[in-house]
């Protein structure tokens, strides 16, 4: 491991830069690389604005990389903060499509920037697909708490509009 101030880069990034300019280490290829790895990152930087996380560090690897830090999220959350990794690089995706740029660049943020995406979304774990694809189903149990959060505060409501109308007539019957 490699580190940089905040930066930590893990030694699977040598591999992963190989593999992504397919043995040709061409100039743009391994900048488009680079910022892949850096939309990725911000994604994930990006989703934790807000939050109590405090982010430390920035551990980068082959397909993407983490936040280093500490703070605590709910599920949901959690699940957004891993989404949000590949909405970076589904971000940078969408501007390779729309914006006129170099052939290597364009390669790398469109093809090779869709393939690592594909395979962050895998539900296995490291990768934030195995946070990611948690998230509808984290989406109803948040949703079905407010619910019953919900019911229970408009019981305890009715309750306290009783009592207070049972006082009130309780106080104006002639004695």
């Amino acid at each position: 491991m490699l580190r940089l101030g905040p930066l930590r880069f893990h030694w699977s990034v040598l591999l992963g830069a190989a593999l992504f300019c397919a043995l040709e280490p061409r100039p743009l290829l391994l900048a488009g690389y680079a910022a892949v790895l850096a939309a990725h990152v911000l994604g994930h930087a990006l989703a934790t604005v807000g939050t109590p996380v405090r982010v430390s560090g920035v551990m980068v690897h082959a397909l993407g990389g983490e936040l280093l830090g500490e703070g605590d999220v709910s599920p949901v959350r959690r699940s957004l903060i891993a989404l949000s990794g590949v909405g970076g690089q589904a971000a940078l995706l969408l501007i390779a499509l729309l914006v006129a740029l170099p052939f290597d660049l364009h390669e790398a943020f469109t093809r090779r920037n869709g393939v690592l995406l594909l395979m962050n979304l895998l539900p296995v774990k490291p990768l934030d697909g195995a946070l990611a694809w948690k998230l509808p189903g984290r989406l109803r149990a948040a949703r079905r708490l407010r619910f019953r959060v919900g019911m229970r505060a408009s019981h305890e409501v009715q309750k306290d509009v009783a009592d207070l109308l049972r006082r009130i007539r309780g106080s104006t019957r002639v004695r």
